[in-house]
C-alpha cells in the first residue's frame, strides 16, 4: 500500500508536469489505505511458544535463538541483527546505527541473551576491508557496498522467514510469523505493559511516534514501574 501510493504520488507529478497522459480514476481500484484491523502481533502465550518452546530441530533453534535476540534487543529488525559488527559489541551494550535510518541505538544485553549470542557468534577471521560481523548470518566475505552484499542480505531474510514458518508450523502456531512479527510484538507488549509510546519509538529507531503507533495498536491495560519492566515478560 506504502508503494502504490509512493507511485500515485509521483504519476500525479508527471500528469502536473505534463510527461504523463491524465488516465481518470486510474489508481481507483488501487488500495492505498492502512488496514488498522490487521494484527500482526503475536498472542502472548503464541509468542512465548515461539521463543521458548523445544523444536526439537538445531536449525530450528538458532531459528528460535535469533528471533529471542530479535525481541530481546528491544524489537530489533533482522537487517540490522544481521548486519552487528563486532565492535557494535561494548561492556554488554550494543550500539550500531540502524540500518534503514541510520538511527543510532543503543541496547542492553540481558543475562538471559548473553548465551544465546555466544552460541550464534561469528568466530571467523575479519577479511581485509570487508565488515566483521558479530553474527554468522551473512559470511562477511563482501565489501559492505558491493551489491553482491545486498543480494546475500536478501537470501538471508528469505531463508531467515521461511524457517520461522518452519518454526510455528512445528510449535502449532495459529498466527503467521515473519521477521516483522517479532518487533511488533514487542511493540505491543511494550505498550500493553504501560511503556510510553515515546520510549518505544526511541528503542525502535522510529523518525515519528505515528509509526510506531501502526506498530503498538493495543493500549496499555497497566502502567508499572519503568522501561526496564518488559525485560521481564517474558
Amino acid at each position: 500500500s506504502t508503494y502504490m501510493r509512493m507511485l500515485r504520488s509521483v504519476y500525479n507529478r508527471g500528469v502536473e508536469a505534463g510527461s504523463a497522459p491524465y488516465v481518470p480514476y486510474l489508481f481507483r481500484d488501487v488500495y492505498t489505505g492502512v488496514d488498522v484491523r490487521q494484527k500482526r502481533a503475536l498472542p502472548m502465550s503464541e509468542l512465548h511458544k515461539l521463543l521458548y518452546d523445544d523444536p526439537q530441530s538445531e536449525r530450528l533453534r538458532r531459528t528460535q535463538s535469533i528471533a529471542t535476540l530479535m525481541f530481546q534487543f528491544c524489537g530489533m529488525s533482522f537487517a540490522d541483527l544481521a548486519h552487528l559488527e563486532k565492535s557494535a559489541l561494548d561492556s554488554g551494550v550494543l550500539r550500531y546505527n540502524r540500518i534503514k535510518t541510520k538511527t543510532p541505538i543503543s541496547v542492553e544485553v540481558l543475562d538471559s541473551a548473553k548465551e544465546m549470542l555466544d552460541q550464534l557468534r561469528n568466530r571467523q577471521e575479519s577479511r581485509p576491508n570487508c565488515p566483521d560481523y558479530l553474527f554468522g548470518i551473512l559470511r562477511g566475505d563482501k565489501k559492505r557496498k558491493d551489491e553482491r552484499a545486498y543480494r546475500e542480505y536478501q537470501s538471508a531474510l528469505r531463508n531467515f522467514n521461511n524457517r520461522l514458518k518452519d518454526l510455528a508450523r512445528v510449535l502449532r502456531l495459529k498466527s503467521p510469523v515473519s521477521s516483522y512479527t517479532l518487533r511488533h510484538s514487542w511493540a505491543t507488549t511494550a505498550k500493553y505493559r504501560g511503556v510510553p509510546i515515546e520510549m518505544i519509538s526511541e528503542s525502535l529507531g522510529h523518525k515519528s511516534i505515528k509509526t510506531t503507533q501502526i506498530y503498538a495498536k493495543i493500549m496499555p491495560k497497566a502502567v508499572l514501574e519503568g522501561f526496564k519492566k518488559i525485560k521481564k515478560v517474558i
